[in-house]
């Protein structure tokens, strides 16, 4: 008869290992290979056998897992390699995570009967479904995924490379066959799934929580508890989607992202406006050298250049600056309400920048930059364009005319020609 041994590696898993331990429990031997567990995970093992598995002994190696150590992933799955060498070479193996569940493990156990003697030196991926944020939802990045090399037999040739996500190889002559050489010997299988729901992990709060309300809440009924469970654990309940945009920064940079990452997300492209505009200033203005404040990832910049103007950028963002694509351009990391070694530019641009800073800094900051150059632009959405609610970093909402009254008190405002586009948001001032 076919033996089928199934190894588990995990580490902290107690809320896994009781599934995973389930789905595989007509296994001929169980192994679970732990990295240093401090959790509940092995009561929960010794509970899984006195209950599923009287007779059987449990099965555990122990090998401490290095968080640190780039290349732990393969150093464990070698760990576990060896111990199936020593107790278990010649026959078939299952590796798994304890955070995966075997659909149907029986499946598996069938198709060792139907594998064919010149074919045991296949390694097999088996079809896997990621579960995404909850039970109702799944990874969808390729059409079907499949888990490489987890079904295979144990042989001397087999190794894990040491490094991150390290899959099973096959070695030759003391050398690792390459991609190609390798995929002769792999074969698929979707006759059953592994479900991994490392993704999911929030849902056994949600089963926390609905537990303790029904234990100790008087407010709901069991019915409507329910349906708050199901709802919340397949991802039905009712929501509406959160632009990124309104995260709180401390919220985004607790995840790793950089705010202003999510800030210029959907302002990276360059569009046939920004040429367009820029030739309209151009006509206007005719500048030779033009200083661009709030320039972002330059894409004014870039299409003012490919019109022959020389060209001076300033943002406030690090992140705009570092990440912009056009790197030939000119410019730096600054604050506009703090002093510039600029001047004798023949145009200056404030597109959408002065309705981002503090009203209190306002006069201050068009005190400074009225000393850069001679013509100035000012873009700013006015109360009434839906453009000035649609950005939650604008922090003055004022009219029209607040703005030519503020800006007066600087500049000369002038007239905007009828062909700008977006005239209707545009002042030009001439320094006082």
């Amino acid at each position: 008869m076919t033996k089928l041994n199934v190894v588990i590696m995990g580490q902290n898993c107690e809320k896994f290992i009781g599934m995973c331990l389930e789905s595989v429990k007509e296994a001929d031997n169980i192994i679970y290979c732990d990295g240093g567990s401090t959790d509940k995970t092995f009561e929960k093992i010794g509970e899984f056998y006195v209950k599923h598995l009287p007779n059987k002994t449990h099965e555990i190696i122990k090998n401490p897992f290095d968080q640190e150590d780039k290349g732990m992933n393969g150093k464990q799955r070698n760990f576990y390699l060896n111990y199936l060498k020593e107790h278990y070479m010649g026959e078939w193996a299952l590796a798994l995570d304890a955070d995966e569940v075997v659909g149907n493990l029986n499946k598996i156990k069938e198709l060792l009967t139907t594998i064919p003697q010149e074919q045991e030196n296949r390694l097999v991926s088996i079809k896997m479904r990621h579960f995404i944020g909850d039970l109702g939802k799944e990874d969808a990045d390729q059409k079907e995924h499949f888990v490489p090399n987890r079904l295979f037999k144990v042989r001397e040739e087999l190794v894990y490379p040491e490094l991150e996500h390290s899959v099973l190889w096959i070695m030759k002559d003391g050398k690792a066959l390459n991609e190609e050489e390798l995929g002769k010997y792999v074969a698929r299988y979707s006759g059953t799934t592994i479900w991994h729901l490392a993704y999911c992990s929030g849902i056994w709060d949600i089963k926390k929580r609905y537990l303790n309300h029904l234990k100790k809440s008087e407010m709901h009924t069991k019915e409507f508890m329910d349906g708050w469970y199901f709802s919340h654990l397949f991802g039905i309940y009712p929501t509406t989607p959160i632009r990124a945009m309104d995260i709180p920064p401390i919220i985004l940079k607790e995840f790793l992202i950089d705010p202003d990452k999510i800030y210029f997300m959907n302002r990276r492209t360059l569009e046939v406006k920004h040429f367009v505009m820029s030739s309209q200033w151009i006509k206007h203005f005719n500048p030779k050298i033009v200083l661009d404040l709030g320039c972002g990832l330059g894409m004014y910049g870039y299409a003012l250049t490919m019109w022959g103007v020389e060209y001076q950028g300033l943002d406030i963002s690090k992140w705009a600056i570092e990440n912009t694509i056009y790197k030939s351009l000119k410019i730096k990391q600054g604050d506009i309400t703090e002093p510039q070694d600029f001047k004798d530019f023949d145009l200056v641009l404030c597109i959408d920048i002065l309705e981002h800073l503090e009203e209190k800094d306002l006069d201050k900051t068009l005190e400074l930059i009225k000393n850069y150059g001679k013509n100035f632009l000012f873009s700013i959405p006015f109360i009434g364009d839906s453009n000035l609610e649609s950005d939650p970093t604008h922090k003055i909402k004022k009219e029209r005319q607040w703005w030519i009254n503020k800006i007066s008190n600087k500049f000369r405002v002038k007239e905007v020609p009828d062909y700008f586009v977006f005239k209707h948001q545009m002042l030009i001032g001439e320094p006082r």
